[in-house]
């Protein structure tokens, strides 16, 4: 690897947009509010028109939800609910109930057992601490009940979350591709999850929050966001490649950039603790329940091997249900995707978006089954949705790319209707149901 080629690649992950991938930024009055200034309020307006949109379908569909009691043989309910049980209560369904356990009563010790196999039972152990403690903070200090605490919490850090967003992408690939990363995740299929009692909104600012300090070189604060992550959600993993790649532009333009010793080691000692705390959430569970391998047996009360590479059930759903039509299928997108990604209009996102818009697709199919939730896990790739602004700068598209976007727009949020509809409401409860 030469010298010169090092520095055209890491150039390419430093270099400003094209002038047709931005958007003019729209000048705000000299000492303006905050939210008078674009940056702020147009990534809120597209996620409260949104969630109200969702709101709708939630307070709609509700009406068709069946009561909610334990021993339904299908999902495990601790606190019941009646039919059409209203706004709040149906935004906790599904993993809302394990929230709401932990959010109410802690985490178990010692492991719960089935009476019937003998071996651990399903039990909270399996959901990361930060969202449900957080409910609970918040349910105290306000008296709300876990319903209203959960979906209200994860509504507002959404919205934070969103904002951020919008900065993050604005400074690092521009104008243009910061507002349709915004649109695009805001109406992502399963983004009404950012207004339910799920952890989804909490991981989602605490990504962005770390790829922005990663950004601005506050290596401190990854520190701190690296191990919040691995208590909010299991992704702490998908942070190596993003630092790898940080550190490596770094090296390869340390004659134009000085790249100081200490922060080489400190990058090392990030990217090796990024590996480290994946172990974190089931260290804390062996050590308070006295179980070694208590979260590795409470998955396995989901019949999941924590450990267990996944890749293998994506090649059997592929050959089983589609064929050799399948096989191209995914051939091509998988194809295009890494040709593009490989590309310098995706260099030019820098780093640290480029390195989880490569990891986190990758991580998921790795370490994730099949099944409806990974519709809902898309919604972190969020870097991903640039390759749709690229898609719309095209020459044949460009003079109307807002027009494409809005179109997108309102077609995604249909669709979240959908799954609204299909994957959150209970209607009923087969042996066989599709968890959201």
């Amino acid at each position: 690897m030469s010298t010169g080629w090092g520095e055209r690649v890491a150039v390419a992950f430093t270099t400003a947009p094209p002038t047709q991938e931005t958007v003019a930024r729209t000048a705000d009055p000299p000492g303006a509010p905050w939210w008078r200034r674009f940056s702020v309020w147009f990534p809120l307006l597209v996620y409260t028109v949104t969630r109200a949109v969702d709101a709708v379908y939630f307070a709609v569909m509700q009406r068709w939800q069946i009561p909610m009691v334990p021993g339904n043989g299908a999902a495990r309910v601790i606190f019941p609910t009646p039919a059409a049980p209203g706004y709040f209560p149906v935004t906790a369904n599904w993993d809302g109930q394990w929230y709401h356990e932990i959010a109410e009563l802690g985490y178990p010790d010692p492991l719960p057992i089935d009476p019937d196999t003998g071996q651990v039972a399903q039990n909270p152990w399996a959901f990361y601490p930060a969202f449900p403690m957080l409910a609970r903070g918040l349910m105290r200090l306000t008296g709300w009940n876990f319903y209203v605490a959960g979906s209200t919490l994860s509504l507002v850090v959404g919205a934070v979350a969103m904002v951020l967003l919008f900065r993050l992408v604005d400074r690092a690939a521009g104008r243009w591709s910061a507002i349709v990363a915004t649109v695009a995740t805001t109406t992502w299929v399963a983004a009404p999850v950012l207004q339910t009692a799920y952890s989804e909104s909490c991981a989602l600012l605490v990504i962005v929050l770390l790829l922005t300090a990663l950004r601005g070189r506050r290596y401190g604060w990854v520190l701190v966001l690296l191990v919040v992550l691995a208590l909010t959600r299991n992704l702490v993993l998908v942070s190596a490649p993003p630092l790898i790649v940080h550190a490596l532009v770094r090296h390869l333009r340390r004659d134009t950039d000085p790249f100081p010793v200490r922060q080489r080691a400190a990058l090392l000692g990030l990217t090796v603790l990024s590996v480290a705390l994946t172990f974190l959430w089931p260290t804390i569970c062996g050590l308070v329940t006295g179980d070694q391998d208590g979260y590795t047996k409470t998955m396995a009360g989901w019949g999941v091997d924590a450990f267990e590479i996944k890749l293998p059930t994506w090649l059997d759903y592929i050959d089983a249900d589609y064929g050799w039509p399948g096989w191209l299928a995914c051939l091509l997108a998988v194809g295009w995707f890494v040709r593009r990604m490989l590309s310098t209009d995706t260099a030019r996102w820098g780093p640290e978006l480029w390195g989880w818009a490569g990891a986190y697709p990758a991580y998921q199919v790795l370490v994730t089954g099949i099944g409806p939730s990974r519709i809902r896990y898309a919604l972190l790739a969020f870097p991903v949705f640039l390759l749709l602004a690229w898609i719309l700068n095209q020459p044949r598209l460009r003079r109307r790319r807002a027009w494409w976007l809005a179109a997108y727009a309102v077609v995604l949020v249909a669709l979240q209707g959908w799954w609204v509809w299909n994957y959150w409401m209970i209607t009923e409860l087969p042996p066989d149901v599709q968890f959201p």
